[in-house]
C-alpha cells in the first residue's frame, strides 16, 4: 500500500443499504418530534433533537466516512468505528427518548397495536422481557465486546468487508441494549434499574472489559492482528505504532465515558440521601390547624 494517511481520510464511501437504515433511524424521529412540537409537549426539546441527530451522524460517520477506508489499512480506523458505534451513538440516541417520540410519529391504530403488543398480560410482552432483562443483555455486551476484539474473529471479518460492516450494525444493536438500562430513557418495560446497580452494570460491563483491551494493546509488543501485521505500513506510522495509538484510544476515550456516565449514575444515590425530610407534623392547636368552627374549643371564652 502506498497511500498516507492524508489520502485515506479524503476518500468518502457510500452503502445504500447502511444510508436506508440511517434513514429508517433519523426521519420517524424527526416527524414524532415535530408533531410533539405543533402540541408544544414538553418532550419535544431542542436538547433532545439535537442529542438525537448527534447520536445519528456517530453512525453515519463509522460507516460512510473516510474511516471506513482507514480500517482497512489501519487499527485505528477500527478502533474509530468501534467507539462511534459502542460509546457515542447509543447514549446520545437513548438521551433524546427515541421511543417515546417515533412513537408519536406512527398513526395512531398502529401505535395502540404497538403498546398493547408491549402489555406485560401478552406473550409478546413477557417475551420482550425475558430477552431484554438485565443480566442476558449484561453477557450479551461482554461477549461480543470480548468477540469483536479477539484476533482470529477479527482477522476473518477483516477479510470479508460486506460481513464486517453487517456486524457492526450487529455491535450497534447490542450497545442500543446495553446503554438502555442504564440510562433509562427507553421503553419503561420494567422498574427502573437502582443507581447503585447501574453503576456496577456499567462499570463492570464496559468499563473493565475495555479498559484491559486497551491497555493490552496499547502495551503488547507483537501485533495483535495478523491481517494489519500483513499490509503495507503506511509511511506516517509503523504497525505497532498504529496498534500502540489505537489501544489508548480505546483506552482513554472509553474510560471518560464509562466513567462519567457511570458517576453521574452513583450521584444519583447521593441525591436520595440528601433529599430533605419531611417535617415531624407539630399537633399544637392553633388557628391554622383547627377546622373551621371549633376554634373556641382550643382559644377559649
Amino acid at each position: 500500500m502506498n497511500a498516507s494517511i492524508k489520502e485515506l481520510l479524503t476518500s468518502w464511501e457510500f452503502y445504500p443499504a447502511s444510508a436506508v437504515i440511517l434513514l429508517t433511524i433519523l426521519l420517524p424521529y424527526t416527524a414524532g418530534w415535530l408533531r410533539l412540537k405543533r402540541n408544544r409537549a414538553p418532550l419535544a426539546s431542542t436538547a433532545r433533537l439535537v442529542s438525537f441527530s448527534a447520536g445519528t451522524a456517530a453512525l453515519a460517520l463509522a460507516f460512510h466516512s473516510p474511516l471506513v477506508a482507514l480500517q482497512q489499512e489501519l487499527l485505528i480506523g477500527r478502533a474509530g468505528q468501534q467507539m462511534l458505534i459502542g460509546l457515542l451513538a447509543p447514549p446520545l440516541l437513548w438521551l433524546a427518548c427515541p421511543a417515546h417520540i417515533i412513537l408519536r410519529a406512527l398513526p395512531a391504530p398502529t401505535r395502540r397495536w404497538i403498546v398493547s403488543r408491549l402489555k406485560k398480560s401478552t406473550w409478546t410482552g413477557r417475551l420482550i422481557r425475558r430477552l431484554t432483562h438485565p443480566l442476558p443483555i449484561w453477557l450479551l455486551a461482554f461477549s461480543v465486546f470480548l468477540l469483536w476484539h479477539e484476533p482470529g474473529i477479527a482477522n476473518w471479518l477483516l477479510l470479508h468487508p460486506p460481513v464486517y460492516r453487517l456486524c457492526l450494525w450487529g455491535v450497534w444493536i447490542t450497545y442500543m441494549l446495553f446503554w438502555w438500562h442504564p440510562l433509562g430513557t427507553g421503553l419503561r418495560l420494567r422498574r427502573a434499574m437502582h443507581p447503585a446497580i447501574a453503576f456496577l452494570f456499567v462499570i463492570l460491563g464496559g468499563e473493565v472489559p475495555n479498559m484491559v483491551t486497551g491497555v493490552t494493546l496499547a502495551f503488547r509488543n507483537t501485533p495483535a492482528y495478523s491481517y494489519y501485521a500483513a499490509r503495507l505500513p503506511v509511511p506516517e506510522l509503523t504497525t505497532m505504532q498504529d496498534q500502540m495509538i489505537s489501544g489508548g484510544m480505546i483506552w482513554f476515550v472509553g474510560s471518560i465515558i464509562y466513567v462519567g456516565v457511570a458517576v453521574a449514575l452513583l450521584g444519583r444515590v447521593f441525591r436520595n440521601f440528601e433529599a430533605p425530610r419531611p417535617q415531624p407534623i407539630s399537633w399544637d392547636a392553633t388557628k391554622r390547624t383547627i377546622a373551621p368552627g371549633l376554634e373556641h374549643r382550643v382559644l377559649g371564652p
